[in-house]
């Protein structure tokens, strides 16, 4: 049984549906009704302000693809004090907490939506709270964990900062080479295929994948 945290959002929903798609049951954590659940997938509708009273079901696998709401030069790096109270909570707080229930309940394998450059050095607000994440959940010691470092998420919404973005991507994609092409966008629908078919059949130990491995 998988648990998939972020079950509404963008990348989320779509990681649901191809969990679905491959017939693998899943709880679905979310804070309200899930949109596009499969019929193998049960919601499991929670509190995030008092996961420590939280109690999940036997797991196998977690997926972490929970992420706060940010525009695009908030990503750059460039963030208020309360954006940043309100980033870290949910993109590591909450997240790590559910990591941390996950393995009490007998989950082996994890599965974590990072980001290209995530590092807990990093001077970007966003990229040092993602390699800090990234650091926290290898310490609890799952048996297989699975690190997905995607660059930007194409076709997210139609927003001027989303669209500038997608724009941007379309531009200096085919110039990204090297050890640069991991830094390429990716669709999210084609992302959540390679994030589920990756997990599936990933090796006991620390995995990391990148825009090789998701085209």
């Amino acid at each position: 049984m998988n648990l998939l945290a972020g079950s509404t959002g963008f990348l989320g929903n779509n990681i649901l549906k191809e969990l679905g798609f491959n017939k693998c049951p899943t709880f679905a954590l979310a804070r309200k009704a899930v949109p596009n659940l499969p019929d193998n997938s049960k919601e499991l509708l929670i509190d995030f302000d008092n996961l420590d009273k939280l109690n999940l079901p036997e797991i196998d696998h977690v997926y972490l693809s929970m992420g706060y709401p940010l525009i695009y030069h908030n990503v750059m790096g460039l963030m208020s004090e309360s954006l940043k109270k309100d980033f870290f909570l949910v993109d590591f707080s909450y997240q790590l907490e559910i990591a941390r229930k996950a393995k009490e309940s007998g989950a082996k394998n994890i599965s974590l939506i990072s980001a290209v450059a995530a590092d807990s050095n990093s001077w970007n607000y966003y990229l040092k709270t993602k390699g800090m994440l990234e650091e926290e959940v290898i310490e609890l010691g799952f048996e297989s964990t699975n690190i997905f470092q995607p660059g930007h998420l194409t076709g997210n919404k139609f927003r001027l900062d989303i669209l500038f973005a997608d724009a941007v991507s379309f531009v200096l994609d085919p110039f990204l080479l090297g050890p640069f092409k991991k830094f390429r966008s990716i669709a999210a629908t084609k992302l959540s295929v390679a994030v589920v078919k990756n997990s599936l059949k990933a090796k006991v130990g620390i995995n990391y994948f990148d825009y090789k491995d998701f085209v």
